[in-house]
């Protein structure tokens, strides 16, 4: 019969722990975090089903994580306690010739199955999981895969947030534009920022081969400070300095910015700024935009000042709405979504 422990980790609300599958697909499992909180969907000839129970989990804490299939029923435990005992009639996979033979998936689905899930759900999952025990054969098979690739490895110790390796970026599709009127719009971005290095491009916007915003982090003249400048294309409407920036202490970043009038604002210190480049913002706005995070797609050289990806970690938040990187369009493999590596002191 199906069985799985491990421990797990994560801040992470939604995503895929575990699928598995019987080898002509027509049986299947799938352990998920939905709202926090464990979920179980399965379909064996009998049966579909999906439950789910217990409390919220992505509280950063490791949990001991079982799923074990019974006689009649599959049971979920959470630290060797019962949460979910679910009824299935039948067994949820066929052996063939005394054996059980499944396809897992771990962290994610097969392309064909999403539209064939009883609820739909969000698969990517950043979370972190260890001391693996897959059909009471140990890390057997899933040992060879993560050793193999370093960007797999659990972070020793993690706080909230988003991590940025320095190697690539999330793509969002933004609407900036104010309802209440045809050509008026608002970019209110709000970030927490923990830089490991000292240039690059936090926040953009691209229009074509175009870049008419962005916000980034740059070298200062001083041993002991960065900047932190706005470009609109290659120049500069807003700048301010702050002490070295990297370090285990957050800064808090804002950037507001009208067809009237800019401002930056780092910690407590503000730039207000009404350049006549707004003009060139303003007609970039009214056309189609991309939303960068942590870097550039490739642009003409001189399109802007800045066009090394951000390494660190970094929360961003758009018009009072908290970006998920899990919801991006697309996004670089190695930054951790909702997971940030945590100084030791």
């Amino acid at each position: 019969r199906f069985t799985a422990e491990f421990d797990f980790r994560t801040y992470d609300a939604e995503g895929v722990i575990l699928y598995a599958e019987s080898l002509d697909n027509t049986a299947w499992i799938l352990l998920a975090l939905r709202d926090g909180k464990i979920e179980i969907q399965f379909k064996n000839e009998l049966v579909t089903k999906v439950t789910s129970g217990g409390k919220a989990i992505n509280d950063g804490l490791w949990h001991i994580i079982s799923v074990e299939e019974l006689e009649h029923s599959i049971s979920v435990k959470i630290a060797k306690e019962a949460v979910m005992s679910i009824n299935s009639p039948g067994t949820l996979f066929k052996q063939s010739q005394g054996f059980l033979e499944t396809k897992v998936y771990i962290a994610g689905l097969p392309r064909r199955v999403g539209d064939t899930l009883v609820k739909q759900i969000n698969p990517r999952l950043d979370g972190c999981i260890r001391a693996w025990n897959l059909m009471n054969q140990g890390h057997s098979g899933v040992k060879e895969v993560i050793q193999e690739k370093q960007s797999k490895h659990c972070l020793v110790a993690v706080g909230r947030g988003s991590f940025y390796p320095g190697t690539g970026m999330a793509m969002f599709q933004i609407n900036y534009n104010n309802l209440d009127s045809a050509d008026d719009w608002l970019i209110n971005v709000t970030m927490t920022i923990r830089p490991s290095t000292d240039t690059g491009v936090m926040f953009a916007l691209v229009s074509n081969e175009t870049v008419p915003l962005a916000l980034s982090i740059v070298d200062s003249n001083s041993s002991d400070s960065q900047k932190i400048i706005v470009t609109i294309g290659n120049i500069i409407v807003a700048s301010l300095e702050s002490k070295k920036l990297c370090t285990p202490r957050k800064v808090l970043v804002g950037l507001l910015v009208t067809k009237q009038q800019l401002e930056l604002a780092v910690d407590s210190h503000t730039d207000r700024s009404n350049p006549e480049q707004l003009s060139i913002l303003h007609q970039a706005m009214m056309a189609n935009l991309v939303t960068y995070l942590g870097g550039l797609p490739d642009v003409p050289l001189g399109a802007t000042l800045v066009t090394a990806f951000y390494n660190g970690c970094m929360e961003v938040k758009v018009n009072n709405r908290q970006l998920d990187l899990d919801e991006a369009i697309s996004k670089h493999n190695d930054i951790r979504s909702h997971s940030c590596p945590l100084i030791m002191q």
